[in-house]
């Protein structure tokens, strides 16, 4: 698997590598060997994460290197969606990284101060370097709860523009 992925980035010569699906920690052994090839050839290497496992010690001054850690909302609603990967193995799992936090905005996550409440949560670890919102988008006929009204992303746009204010 390593000598294969080594060829193909090779062979290919991308400047950016996203690791992401299903749980990429689950091939520890092998990331463990692969990342610090794949950044020390000077590819942009982006690992997206539900932190279920611990991230390797090793990873936290790997130039070249972003973990991205998947977190549905505050700890009731995600450590219910999420479990195993609950946020007290989240917060044990990131210590001494440098991550990026990623929720994708649900209308559950929609109320107004919520995406506040998330930030000020995830914004003063040491741990977090930056935070990313997404919108859910759904597929082209999907009809599911989950989907945001027009409303719901008015109220959203217009909190993380406050937000960016206080929180760059």
């Amino acid at each position: 698997l390593i000598d294969g992925m080594l060829d193909v980035v090779r062979r290919h010569r991308p400047l950016h590598l996203s690791i992401v699906g299903g749980e990429p920690l689950v091939r520890f052994r092998e990331l463990e060997v692969l990342v610090p090839k794949l950044t020390a050839m000077g590819v942009h290497v982006q690992v997206v994460t539900s932190a279920v496992r611990p991230i390797p010690d090793s990873w936290a001054d790997l130039r070249n290197l972003q973990v991205v850690v998947s977190i549905d909302g505050l700890q009731p609603e995600h450590d219910v969606r999420r479990a195993p990967a609950t946020y007290e193995r989240i917060l044990k799992h990131i210590k001494g990284q440098h991550i990026t936090v990623h929720c994708t905005i649900t209308r559950q996550q929609s109320r107004e101060g919520y995406l506040s409440e998330f930030t000020r949560f995830w914004a003063p670890l040491p741990d977090v370097k930056r935070i990313w919102f997404s919108l859910y988008t759904p597929q082209k006929g999907e009809q599911s709860p989950e989907m945001l009204r027009l409303e719901d992303r008015q109220r959203v746009v217009a909190e993380m523009t406050a937000l960016f204010k206080q929180e760059p």
